[in-house]
């Protein structure tokens, strides 16, 4: 072992002294050597006729060199890519998967490895073909320009014969490479039959789902590669980049997922957060805090990166915050009939509460949740809930009717989208009779259920927030709680209030439409008002408005 590792000194040493001289300075030893590192790196066919693959690594360790600017740490210039512990995990997703989305703080060099792992394909295979795709043009040439400046500062041995230079691409002339970059346009990509698409700074494309659509049966169809980067944009958050990361951080969308705070490089250490958020100057915040500054370009976690700021929060995080430290595990009471993996009750019915029941039905499959809650009108307590999204609309129909047979069949309100429909009907079909009515202002019944459009969303949040941020509502469940913190108003729609991507909304819904039914529910038992006892002989001293007051 001592002498294979003393043999690997020595090689690379000798690699060292003669790798960079020009060609025609090279002796027929370092020529050898030459080849051998070229194989390494780039891989070979063997004798067999096989193809052995080259080392990504090993290639970015010894010969990445980039192109840095002058700071109060380095003198700039050519450097060799700094290998940190968050490269390799980076440079092993990209060699061992299809879908890579990262997440990432900024200046920790993923912008020049992705350009290193372009390159390299670009080098090691014939007709390879990466598409890079960024926010605008500038950006598209930036990234451009990383690839060639890697080319560049290559040694001489390993460089091709280049097509003649252009802002958009760098082809290769000898084995049909290319590396296109464009800016992210509604049409981009279309027809490019890529090995790779990479999406920098993801979530700043305006056309990602677009592009996203048109480019990925291309890359499906042979075994392409798609890696998405970005770093966080509290504006944004309803965005494909992190739908996808959030499906793949699930087990959802087959992408693997990585997150990159700040700390993973060197020297960034509390006082570095603490002493970058003071120096912020007041032209980069544009309007926003140093805090939201900070959790979009240097998280700490990805749920500071994802967090929504004040200004697209719909509900107060501080109250959700406290409202998380009330929520508790379902009663364990058995009930007949009821199934305790789906149904969860917090509270058992009681004499003296009255309740109200909303549902919100999806198709079931794994996505968006089927929701039935009930809520105390009295106290504003979330009793018990359904909140599973494996049931069909006709289970939700059936465990919800058994769950609101235990609470006096309260007033119901599920909501009638094409889905709720099925649940409505199925319902009726076992007999529940109090699914709250839609009428006219004549009284005439027009449907059964919730009905959600324009003017009653507006009303439902309406109602919704201002109970939420006021603590007016209780909610036992953590997973429907937390569901609220991805609740936000989307400033590129105008304000219009929707989950981020890849999170859901149909607790919140269901929520607003049983809290804003509870003024149906009677709370009193009617009364009729007592008749005045009639006094037929007035007695000496009084007047008939006297007695009208006694």
């Amino acid at each position: 072992m001592i002498d294979d590792i003393t043999r690997e000194l020595k090689y690379q040493e000798a690699v060292k002294a003669s790798i960079w001289k020009p060609i025609e300075e090279k002796t027929l030893e370092e020529q050898q050597i030459q080849l051998i590192e070229h194989k390494r790196c780039f891989g070979y066919r063997n004798e067999r006729g096989e193809w052995v693959k080259g080392n990504f690594l090993y290639w970015l360790k010894h010969y990445a060199r980039i192109s840095q600017a002058p700071t109060l740490e380095s003198v700039g210039g050519v450097i060799p890519f700094a290998i940190w512990p968050h490269t390799f995990q980076m440079a092993n997703a990209f060699m061992l998967n299809n879908l890579i989305s990262i997440l990432k703080s900024r200046q920790i060099g993923a912008s020049w490895e992705v350009a290193a792992w372009c390159l390299w394909n670009a080098e090691a295979y014939v007709a390879d073909k990466s598409l890079l795709l960024s926010k605008g043009e500038l950006e598209a040439a930036e990234l451009l320009s990383k690839c060639k400046s890697l080319y560049d500062a290559q040694p001489p041995c390993f460089h091709f014969a280049l097509e003649t230079k252009s802002t958009t691409r760098l082809a290769f002339l000898t084995n049909r490479s290319v590396i296109m970059a464009l800016p992210s346009t509604e049409n981009s990509g279309i027809g490019f039959q890529a090995s790779r698409v990479v999406c920098d700074e993801h979530i700043e494309h305006e056309f990602a789902s677009t592009n996203y659509m048109a480019i990925k049966p291309t890359i499906d169809s042979g075994g392409g590669q798609f890696i998405s980067i970005w770093t966080s944009n509290e504006n944004k958050l309803s965005s494909l980049a992190v739908e996808l990361f959030l499906g793949g951080k699930e087990g959802k969308n087959g992408f693997t997922s990585l997150f990159f705070p700040y700390t993973v490089r060197p020297g960034r250490s509390d006082e570095w957060y603490e002493a970058t958020k003071r120096s912020i100057p007041e032209s980069e915040l544009n309007g926003i805090t140093p805090e939201i500054y900070m959790s979009r370009n240097y998280p700490k976690s990805v749920e500071d990166a994802l967090s929504p700021s004040k200004t697209t929060a719909v509900f107060n995080k501080d109250v959700l915050d406290s409202m998380m430290g009330n929520v508790e595990h379902p009663v364990s009471i058995p009930y007949e009939g009821i199934d305790s993996q789906i149904v969860h009750i917090y509270r058992p019915h009681s004499i003296g509460n009255y309740y109200v029941a909303a549902s919100d039905t999806s198709h079931g499959v794994g996505k968006d949740y089927n929701v039935t809650l009930i809520l105390n009108v009295k106290t504003g307590a979330v009793v018990a809930d359904i909140y599973n999204n494996r049931i069909s609309p006709e289970e939700l129909a059936q465990h919800s009717v058994r769950l609101l047979n235990l609470y006096q069949n309260p007033s119901w309100w599920p909501e009638d989208n094409d889905w709720g429909r099925v649940t409505i009907t199925t319902a009726q079909e076992l007999g529940y009779k109090n699914i709250g009515q839609r009428k006219s202002k004549e009284g005439k019944v027009q449907g059964y259920g919730w009905h959600t459009d324009e003017g009653t969303r507006t009303s439902l949040w309406g109602a919704l927030i201002p109970a939420i941020n006021n603590s007016q509502i209780v909610i036992y469940n953590k997973e429907g709680l937390k569901s609220l913190y991805g609740i936000i108003r989307l400033v590129d729609k105008n304000g219009r209030i929707e989950s981020m991507k890849g999170k859901h909304d149909d607790y919140a819904m269901t929520l607003g439409i049983a809290f804003i039914n509870r003024d149906k529910v009677q709370t009193a038992p009617f009364v009729s008002k007592p008749i005045q006892s009639l006094h037929f002989n007035t007695p000496m001293g009084m007047n008939r408005r006297s007695i009208w007051q006694s």
